[in-house]
């Protein structure tokens, strides 16, 4: 669609038909219309690259790209083989702009500027020149050449060396594999020295080959007098160059970076050289010939545009009748006939009188029930809907974030594709903090037309340490009932027992992050080594998390998962029984991340030293181990202990027990006296104190 100034909307077919259709007129102004012939829409918008780096072919490691969908190649036929002649432009859907010197007939006589030819045929998209037959298939179309138009006092002399080519049939413009480039109509548009073209070489990696490639070049205009002049002071072949340098040619450098180049880069006579005004490309001038300049710098001239427009206007007035639409390029919008499941490419050429069904693609929202395009005369659209298919936002999701997204104020999924105007409600999830930098208060997202959400996801910091009471569990406190989520970050370290074919439980262990957990060093014992780092590829040891019941078949809760241990960092230090577990830490990482909920959350880590507890402090202990009476529990125990400090504990306990108590290390008492103590040390690996990890046992 083509906006107006005054933001309404028409089609583009409408633009300089000599109607305005926009209340404000801005859909006929002059520089509008500077790319349209005389004022005759001609449906197509000129001048753009549709399809950006898409791969054709690819020969040697190096790939030609569709970037010059005007560009053509010319074959003459001879017994039913293609034999390649020279390039061309596309100006229009059956018109095509070349050089005159390789259609000129000995037996011509020079006051003859057209003739029949029925032995040419043009080729668009990917033409294997090598090829004896070129064949059409889904990136090659042959068309057949109907007239050569000669330029206008051409006499085999370079003087006026164009051609214009006027096909059979029409091109057609079908997803952005061809379509034509602008004509400066009105000479609106003035190069100076230096200005920056385009320009196309082909390349092959062998030198006797015509090469495959298709290679973009950025080329520097000279105009015809500085390029005469520049000539004149070069001892070289300049002179044979500067003789077919007349008033309708300017020359344009063209650095080829390395002189390798030179054997196996070549240009294409007749191809055009543009040059980018109002962001669309414009077709100046047409190869002619060239030399070189240096090794890496060749020069090469062309027949100047602006001297043949009218020549050209004269000739597409004759032949270009429009009497067909164009499906135009629209992002989103898939096109069919009525009562066909059969998909029109965009750029087809649609007959007048025809309808044609509008749909959107899949990830796009369609805006209107039964949209209908149907094509009137002189080749203007008739739409019963502006803009249709409008693309739709990704899905929100997010581990830390509740998300909620309404439409019209009804509810809408967030984890499908997001019409525009949904809005997203955020707010962190009951186990998560909003960032430094967020409020607490919900934030709003807007699914914009574009298909883009106005802000991007902020991701919510996990609460640590915290206790969340959900649901009443059966699990040990000195006899009393306790729940789950009384230690969400609480974890049982399994280890696989080959003999019985099942897993044991062997430790415990603390969450600190999504995929790390902290545990005891002598857990590892039967895989330690001399190195601290350890590699688990074999599933020999597993986490689970959220788990109350320490058999490993048992999936006690909703919150229950069991991950695989994939690496485990040993403190450096460590060497067991030998040097009286000093430095018996051990950090865990798991092949998936944990999944922050009520009942599984990672516990806090006093990462700046600021708490000191006193001999007496009451903290949290977990774990599997044993009871007051010495019998294993099958579910998680728990028990306030009180904090006794190093020097404290080696002096009050003896027999050998206070050389296990390292500089490293502090102990827990119990009320219930040494025993329980005992049992605690030995079959429970970490002591939490307000609920912040301290050691581990």
């Amino acid at each position: 669609m083509f906006n107006c100034s005054n933001e309404l909307c028409i089609e583009w077919s409408w633009v300089c038909d000599g109607y305005k259709d926009c209340s404000d007129g801005s859909d006929e102004t002059k520089d509008m219309c500077d790319r349209y012939e005389d004022g005759t829409n001609m449906t197509m918008d000129c001048g753009r690259i549709r399809i950006k780096n898409q791969v054709i072919s690819k020969k040697d490691n190096e790939e030609s790209k569709v970037k010059a969908p005007w560009h053509v190649e010319i074959f003459r036929l001879y017994e039913g083989l293609h034999f390649y002649v020279c390039g061309g432009t596309i100006i229009a859907p059956n018109l095509v702009i070349s050089v005159a010197h390789f259609f000129l007939k000995s037996s011509m006589i020079s006051t003859n500027t057209s003739m029949n030819y029925d032995l040419y045929t043009i080729c668009v998209g990917f033409c294997d020149r090598r090829l004896p037959k070129i064949i059409n298939n889904d990136f090659t179309q042959t068309m057949n050449v109907e007239m050569i138009y000669l330029g206008e006092g051409y006499d085999g002399s370079y003087n006026q060396d164009i051609a214009v080519i006027v096909l059979a049939n029409k091109v057609p413009f079908i997803n952005g594999l061809a379509a034509p480039v602008c004509i400066d109509w009105n000479k609106k548009y003035n190069l100076v020295n230096g200005d920056q073209g385009k320009v196309f070489f082909s390349k092959s990696p062998l030198e006797d080959d015509y090469g495959l490639i298709f290679l973009e070049k950025n080329s520097s205009y000279i105009n015809y007098k500085t390029c005469r002049r520049m000539h004149l002071s070069n001892d070289s072949s300049f002179p044979v160059f500067l003789k077919y340098m007349n008033f309708d040619k300017f020359c344009a450098t063209v650095d080829l970076d390395e002189s390798k180049f030179h054997k196996t880069v070549r240009r294409i006579y007749g191809t055009g050289i543009m040059f980018l005004h109002s962001s669309s490309y414009f077709l100046t001038g047409v190869d002619i010939l060239s030399d070189d300049l240096t090794n890496s710098t060749m020069i090469v001239g062309y027949t100047d545009i602006k001297y043949h427009v009218d020549w050209i206007r004269g000739i597409l007035n004759k032949h270009l009748t429009v009497k067909s639409c164009v499906l135009p390029t629209v992002e989103g919008v898939v096109y069919s006939y009525v009562d066909s499941n059969e998909t029109l490419p965009h750029g087809t050429l649609i007959d007048h009188n025809l309808h044609v069904i509008e749909n959107c693609e899949v990830g796009y929202h369609r805006a209107y029930p039964s949209p209908l395009r149907y094509c009137r005369e002189k080749g203007k659209w008739l739409s019963n809907s502006e803009k249709l298919c409008f693309k739709m936002c990704p899905p929100l999701e997010s581990d830390s974030l509740d998300i909620k997204c309404s439409y019209n104020g009804k509810y809408s999924n967030c984890s499908n594709l997001s019409i525009p105007d949904t809005i997203a409600t955020l707010s962190c999830k009951p186990t998560f903090s909003a960032p430094n930098c967020q409020e607490d208060t919900p934030l709003e997202l807007h699914c914009q037309s574009n298909g883009i959400w106005n802000k991007p996801l902020y991701t919510c910091k996990p609460d640590c340490g915290r206790v969340y009471n959900i649901k009443s569990m059966v699990l040990i406190n000195n006899g009393e009932k306790a729940i789950v989520g009384t230690a969400p970050w609480n974890v049982g370290l399994y280890r696989f027992n080959k003999k019985k074919f099942d897993y044991d439980l062997k430790c415990g262990g603390s969450i600190i992050s999504p995929n790390l957990v902290v545990s005891a060093a002598h857990c590892f014992e039967a895989i330690l080594s001399s190195e601290n780092i350890i590699s688990i590829n074999d599933g020999g040891y597993k986490i689970a998390v959220g788990k109350y019941d320490r058999n490993i078949t048992i999936i006690d809760n909703e919150f229950t998962k069991i991950i695989n241990v994939v690496t485990v960092y040993v403190k450096e230090g460590y060497h067991g029984y030998r040097w009286f577990f000093t430095d018996d830490i051990a950090i865990v990482v798991l092949q998936n991340r944990v999944y922050f909920n009520n009942g599984v959350a990672p516990v806090c880590i006093d990462w700046n030293g600021k708490y000191n507890e006193a001999n007496g402090d009451q903290g949290k202990i977990f774990g599997w181990g044993a009871t007051e009476n010495a019998s294993s529990s099958p579910n998680l125990l728990e028990a306030s202990l009180p904090y006794i400090d190093y020097s404290s504990c080696r002096k009050s306990y003896k027999n050998g027990f206070e050389n296990y108590v390292t500089v490293d290390k502090f102990c827990a008492g119990s009320e219930l006296g040494n025993k329980i103590f005992k049992h605690s040390i030995l079959l429970n690996h970490y002591i939490v104190l307000s609920y912040y990890f301290l050691r581990v046992l």
